[in-house]
């Protein structure tokens, strides 16, 4: 049967927390999702995060593998996106932080809308105030430089009509700037962007330098920034 959902998870260095991550995922999705693939997009591991994911799809071919020699969260969402069967792709973090009713609202209102948007800021986060702290100060920069209420654009929890952002895939950030980049895209378009609030518990330690993010982050939003006042960028071509 061909899956009407696509969960994608880019990892990095996952062994330790992606076997017990599958079989919660799966048992979830067993427990009332519609027909659903989860697609492991690896970006460069350099321990046994790929032996995990080959032993679990051998005895589920619901979950497949997609390895990338290179690092960069970006290329893994693209070739994810890229190889997915489903109509809706949704994304998740390796270590599954946020709720997992996610999935279930995001395919529904999906059926609505172009993207979803799973915002931690609306919900319940735990995580350390640094980050936190970080989040927020990205977050009120793009809401004023773009006009947009988006109040989170982490990698995780989100969901996408996929053929909606197929055109917008060759362009996309390599690192963590997509989620911006394709709110922006579809933004431009008139397309429809639904946020809902989640919650989070993820208190282990980022797997991102803290400061080589934020110094990435603020630099793309100039790179963005300058894109969208050009007419002939990708973000604002038909």
């Amino acid at each position: 049967m061909t899956p009407s959902l696509s969960i994608i998870i880019p990892t990095l260095n996952e062994e330790q927390t992606l076997r017990l991550s599958l079989d919660k995922l799966v048992k979830h999705i067993d427990a009332g999702i519609s027909p659903a693939e989860i697609l492991i997009c690896d970006n460069g591991s350099t321990d046994k995060t790929l032996e995990v994911v080959r032993q679990v799809s051998e005895h589920d071919p619901r979950i497949r593998l997609i390895s990338l020699p290179e690092r960069g969260p970006g290329r893994a969402f693209v070739a994810g996106v890229e190889a997915a069967r489903g109509e809706y792709i949704v994304t998740l973090d390796a270590d599954l932080s946020s709720d997992l009713n996610f999935i279930h609202y995001a395919q529904e209102l999906l059926k609505y809308s172009d993207m979803v948007v799973g915002s931690k800021t609306f919900g319940r986060q735990r995580r350390t105030l640094l980050r936190v702290v970080a989040s927020q100060s990205y977050i009120l920069s793009t809401q004023y430089l773009f006009d947009i209420s988006i109040s989170d654009f982490s990698m995780g929890a989100k969901a996408f009509r996929r053929e909606s952002i197929l055109s917008a895939l060759p362009h996309l950030d390599h690192w963590t700037g997509y989620i911006l980049e394709l709110a922006l895209f579809l933004g431009r378009r008139d397309r429809k962007i639904i946020q809902i609030g989640i919650d989070c518990n993820d208190d282990r330690a980022s797997r991102f330098s803290l400061l080589h993010e934020g110094f990435y982050r603020f630099h793309h939003l100039y790179r963005c920034f300058h894109l969208l006042r050009d007419p002939k960028s990708w973000l604002n071509m038909a």
